[in-house]
């Protein structure tokens, strides 16, 4: 009985820890994550104008994976904080049965 409650109480301060982290994220990747949709703009935009050049082809193609990698992460971006939040609210609210 007291192991639970000890471990329960763990668990609520790792959640409350958990949400704080994941809020202030929050702000820190709206603001990324602006200045990555700019930039994923930026190098789909130099990827389609480059295939068109006279590079070789490694050359347009190493363009191209680095344009979808930047896609990728600049999508992908927001989710951090949203699963930090949601995992601290489950670890807030969990119970032992």
């Amino acid at each position: 009985m007291i192991i639970k409650a000890i471990i329960k109480f763990i668990l609520k301060i790792v959640g409350f820890l958990l949400v704080i982290l994941g809020q202030g994220l929050i702000l820190l990747t709206t603001i990324s994550g602006c200045l990555m949709n700019v930039i994923t703009g930026f190098l789909f935009l130099m990827a389609i104008i480059l295939s068109f050049s006279d590079l070789t082809l490694g050359q347009k193609i190493t363009f191209w994976v680095i344009a979808i990698i930047f896609g990728a992460i600049s999508t992908n971006i927001y989710t951090i904080p949203e699963r930090l939040v949601n995992t601290g609210k489950y670890l807030i609210n969990y119970d032992f049965n």
